[in-house]
Formats: C-alpha cells, structure tokens, sequence
C-alpha cells in the first residue's frame, strides 16, 4: 500500500468521521452558539519523523538488495525493475564484492524527508563492511515495489556507477 492511498483513505475517514461529529453536534447544539470551525488541510505531506518503522523498512530494502543473493531476484525493490546487462554487470559487482571480503555492508537510513509532491522520500543511506571504507549518500526511495518502497531508478544508477568507479 502506497503512503498516497494511506493519506488518501486518512484523509476520507476523516471527513467521513468529521461529518458524523458534525450532524451530531449541530442536533445538540443550541441555535444560540455556533460550532468551532476546524481548518483542515489536504494534501499536506505526512511527517515521516513519526514512523520509526520507516527508516527500518528502507534500510531492510538497501539490506535485501546489497547482501541478498543476486540483484535480478530482487528487481522488484528498483523503479522500474532492472535491465539484463544491469542486472549482470550488479550481480557481477556483488559476487566480486563477496568474494574479496567486502560483504556484507552495514546499512543505516537516517534523515528520512517528509514526502515530495510525488510521494517520493529522500534519506542519507551509511554503509561500512568488512574491508569498505564508511560511506554516505543521499537515496531516494519511491512508493511501489513488494514492500511498498523502492529504491528510484536515478538513486540505483547513482549506487551502481559509484560501485563501478571504485571497483576500476
């Protein structure tokens, strides 16, 4: 479930329950005071500061994706799913990365965004392994996928030509 159908059917229970209260406080209010008018707003990103199961979910996703067994089983979790040569030059990168030790990484999302316009977040990413040194980058994450979240296609790009670079 994407957070724009949570905020979505948030947002019509919310009407739905507003307008209950509302008939019946309008029944049992004196014709003499008016009922306090409440502004509400749609559309307002939900503060992800108070999910802490979020930066969990995202961090997990990174996980299945960096320690899992191939990047081709795991297409699901990048927009857009994965390419035959992306997909081979990754799960290249990470029997590689296997084989010298470098596996597997320590991954910690912090500093999760509240969501763009296009429920898109951004989080720093930091990732240590055994013999790599601690790194930090900005990911973005987009609502889809299995788990709900998936890494952005730009965000894989950008992970998979830093892989490349340092691998040279």
């Amino acid at each position: 479930m994407s957070l724009k159908s949570i905020t979505t059917g948030v947002a019509a229970a919310t009407l739905v329950g507003a307008a209950a209260v509302g008939v019946t406080s309008i029944a049992s209010v004196p014709t003499t005071v008016s009922p306090a008018i409440t502004p509400v707003v749609f559309g307002a990103p939900l503060p992800l500061d108070n999910d802490p199961d979020l930066a969990g979910q995202l961090t997990g996703i990174l996980n299945q994706l960096a320690n899992g067994a191939t990047i081709t089983e795991n297409a699901g979790l990048i927009q857009g799913g994965v390419g035959i040569l992306e997909g081979r030059t990754a799960n290249r990168l990470l029997a590689q990365a296997r084989q010298n030790g470098n596996l597997p990484l320590n991954l910690a999302v912090t500093n999760v965004s509240p969501p763009a316009p296009d429920g898109s977040v951004t989080a720093t990413v930091n990732a240590s392994g055994p013999r790599t040194t601690p790194t930090t980058q900005q990911v973005t994450f987009v609502p889809g996928g299995p788990s709900g979240w998936q890494v952005s296609k730009s965000s894989a790009t950008a992970l998979m030509q830093a892989a490349l670079a340092s691998s040279g």
